[in-house]
């Protein structure tokens, strides 16, 4: 298989992406249920095709696969089916970890790097804290894992600045998730940033894994 991602599958990602972001403002449940997971289907048929080391494929098309279930879920508006969400999200951030963890080497210049990246997540956290009620556990847990995600992502040695960058996105995604949650109101216009951060983390994390030279 060739190690380049196939130029129509981006395409098609950009185009199944951009239509959702278009037409988000338009549609609910149970439409969005199927508009919103189709560019994940579509990295799931690139990291398919394109990687060539089996146990990377199995790890990375887990992740994926997980963060579709969790998309899907998350279109549900009741509170079982965002504590379900977040499982199927922490053990995506479980496979990426795997994913990071056989690749990655602790340098001090890259734990450094990452300190402000925990220091905005512990803010925030406390800034959140008041208002998560019922939820504090669920988004404690979850946080610990994605925070530990974005952690080994900037240990990587191959790919770190597509990798780091995707894992920075998703959190940003995640916290502007939180924000409408539990702190601010929804908006048209925080549904289109976490949506674009997340597409956009996700793709950048898929370019990232499948350009490894190494099998893990």
């Amino acid at each position: 298989m060739t190690e380049k991602l196939p130029q129509v599958g981006i395409l098609l990602f950009f185009l199944g992406a951009a239509f959702y972001l278009a037409v988000l403002p338009f549609i609910a449940y149970p439409v969005n249920s199927f508009i919103k997971p189709v560019p994940i289907f579509l990295l799931i048929i690139i990291s398919w095709l394109t990687t060539s080391d089996k146990t990377t494929k199995l790890w990375l098309i887990t992740a994926l696969v997980f963060s579709l279930l969790g998309d899907i879920i998350l279109t549900v508006a009741a509170e079982w089916a965002f504590k379900l969400g977040i499982l199927f999200f922490v053990l995506a951030h479980c496979a990426y970890i795997r994913l990071y963890i056989k690749d990655a080497q602790l340098k001090l210049t890259r734990t450094l790097y990452f300190l402000p990246v925990l220091l905005f997540v512990l803010i925030s956290y406390w800034s959140m804290w008041p208002s998560l009620g019922q939820m504090t556990l669920p988004a404690t847990i979850y946080l610990c894992f994605l925070t530990f995600m974005v952690f080994t992502a900037f240990q990587v040695k191959q790919y770190p600045i597509l990798i780091s960058g995707g894992s920075c996105l998703f959190l940003l995604s995640d916290f502007i998730l939180a924000l409408t949650q539990f702190v601010l109101v929804e908006t048209n216009i925080t549904n289109l940033l976490i949506m674009l951060t997340y597409y956009l983390a996700q793709f950048l994390l898929v370019l990232g894994i499948t350009k490894r030279k190494v099998a893990i």
